[in-house]
């Protein structure tokens, strides 16, 4: 199953949109290696889904593919609303090809509990937009609804999410959430977020607190939801949308600094010289990770330069070896 979270986020005098989610897919086994969010061909928005893969990665595949075969869409003109609506008309569609019949029992009216989370930056409205699009059993159709807001009351110092029309409420940030997670991250976030309103200085804007949110539970099973614990899993998978109308994905080092590069999930291969940019999942700095891997080639030249004036240096170099292999035995 699935955590993902999307939030606008606020750095000095600019706005991004930021995607996070996990990279687990369960079902009889666990594959944790899955992409979650996918950046589209229009490169000003992106689409994360949730839930049941089969048929949430299918349709977030196609609404790329759609976009793609249509200029207008692709270029940008079609506005950031309007593929929205034509995403709902085109997973509603592909609901009629989704067959009940082969389930053995009774498998009810519900034909996918797929949710998705899709939002970019509107160059009409200037501002980000982002909506979650689920399944409804009772009209058996996708509905999008607009993402939380998420204010703060100024006196009171004290987290609210709806909007009020004065001037004692600030705006936080728009945040959504999907997946069978959703509400232990939505109940976490919510608390990290009140504790930070009391810092000095207090928090002004969501930074990356969902993205603290959901490596915590990645690390910690045990402030998953009870009932579906062990559902998510693998490293988490960042993705930022741009007001310059750019979608850039990141790596993330997983568990730690100290951990291999993961990239969409996937745990990059050793001679990998990847163009991005890496997460250190504490300290959310990044590292551009072609420089890291220039930077370990020299050391490790370096090292061989060291050995090669030592007297003793192919004896440690076969130490060293014996060494490695035994502690991966």
């Amino acid at each position: 199953m699935t955590i993902s979270i999307a939030w606008t986020r606020k750095v000095l005098d600019y706005e991004e949109l930021v995607f996070v989610s996990d990279s687990r897919l369960t079902g009889g086994k666990k594959f944790d290696a899955c992409p979650k969010i996918l950046a589209l061909p229009r490169t000003d928005c992106a689409i994360a889904f949730a839930n049941t893969s089969g048929d949430a990665f299918s349709m977030m595949i196609q609404l790329a593919i759609a976009i793609d075969a249509y200029p207008p869409a692709r270029r940008r003109s079609l506005e950031l609303h309007l593929v929205l609506a034509h995403a709902l008309s085109l997973f509603n569609g592909m609901l009629e090809k989704i067959d009940l019949s082969e389930l053995k029992g009774n498998p009810g009216l519900a034909k996918t509990d797929a949710e998705f989370l899709f939002g970019g930056y509107s160059w009409r409205e200037k501002r980000f937009r982002l909506w979650s699009i689920r399944y409804s059993p009772t009209t058996q159709r996708f509905r999008a609804a607009p993402a939380t807001t998420l204010l703060v009351d100024k006196n009171r110092k004290k987290l609210i999410t709806k909007e009020h029309p004065s001037m004692r409420y600030m705006k936080l940030g728009d945040v959504a959430f999907a997946g069978d997670q959703a509400p232990a991250a939505r109940k976490l976030l919510y608390q990290l977020l009140s504790v930070r309103l009391g810092t000095t200085p207090p928090l002004d804007r969501i930074s990356m607190e969902p993205f603290e949110i959901v490596r915590d539970m990645l690390r910690n099973p045990s402030l998953q939801q009870t009932e579906c614990q062990g559902s998510i899993g693998g490293a988490p998978q960042v993705l930022k949308v741009f007001q310059y109308s750019r979608t850039a994905s990141f790596a993330v080092f997983w568990p730690d600094r100290n951990g291999r590069p993961h990239f969409h999930g996937r745990p990059c291969l050793s001679y990998e010289n990847l163009d991005k940019m890496c997460f250190d999942p504490d300290t959310l700095h990044s590292f551009y990770l072609s420089s890291e891997k220039a930077r370990a080639g020299e050391r490790a030249n370096a090292k061989m330069e060291c050995l090669a004036n030592d007297p003793l240096g192919g004896a440690r170099l076969v130490f060293d070896f014996l060494k490695a292999r035994f502690q991966t035995s």
